[in-house]
């Protein structure tokens, strides 16, 4: 017969089984936690490396194709494109000096959105290099303001392209924020470079000298016949 402190005894013992279990337990889930927020940030850090890898790669790709004139027509100034083979990734190129420096000064507004001190401090630079550029130009600040918000698909479309002559371009890649304060918040990465107008144009130097020469007889023809085209019929005396 079991006596009441055999009894006892064995329901402590029990207890301290059920203890020791529940403490095993707890052990083995906050390990298991860990780890599984160890392998989430890594998964969240290798993510984001990939999207900054692809992202240089892609903007690499799309400035290397504008510097070789690898395109059928001029690319249009500012236009977004997405990119189908990667969701959520988008690029634009931007061309011209003054439409460059407005894209910087946007990009670093956006990165210093909430920081009213880094906002300031980027519309001074801004300024800073928009006054220094119109005085290299002999310009004042207005004049190169209104020369560099001409539309820079109609000036390249009116001069006929050179390799001698060049353009500040830009590539600018979105991508998605892994941690995005807004919902579709987009990563940004920009690169930049001098290109000559005659692979913007994507002509061949032969095609470009013809354009050229097509465009200096039609101004010279148009020097030697002041009237041509001013609407005198044919045969009249302009009466």
């Amino acid at each position: 017969m079991v006596s009441a402190h055999q009894r006892n005894a064995r329901a402590a013992e029990r207890g301290m089984l059920l203890i020791e279990a529940l403490v095993a337990m707890a052990i083995v889930a906050m390990v298991t936690i860990s780890y599984i927020g160890m392998r989430t940030t890594a998964l969240i850090d290798a993510t984001r490396a990939r999207n900054w890898r692809l992202a240089r790669e892609i903007a690499e790709e799309r400035m290397s194709e504008l510097q070789a004139g690898a395109h059928e027509l001029p690319p249009e100034s500012g236009t977004i494109v997405p990119i189908d083979r990667y969701e959520g990734f988008s690029y634009k190129i931007v061309l011209g000096e003054g439409a460059v420096a407005e894209l910087e000064a946007e990009l670093a507004e956006e990165a210093a959105e909430g920081d009213s001190e880094a906002e300031d401090r980027a519309l001074w630079q801004q300024q800073t290099r928009n006054l220094r550029r119109a005085q290299e130009r002999g310009l004042t600040a207005r004049e190169f303001e209104d020369q560099q918000n001409e539309d820079i698909n109609q000036r390249l479309a009116e001069q006929a392209p050179s390799a001698d002559e060049f353009e500040e371009c830009a590539v600018v890649v979105y991508f998605p924020k892994l941690d995005p304060d807004y919902e579709g918040q987009k990563e940004t990465l920009m690169i930049k470079s001098r290109v000559s107008t005659l692979a913007i144009s994507g002509l061949t130097p032969d095609q470009a000298e013809s354009l050229r020469s097509a465009r200096e007889g039609s101004s010279s023809s148009a020097e030697a016949n002041p009237l041509q085209g001013a609407g005198t019929p044919a045969g009249g005396d302009g009466r």
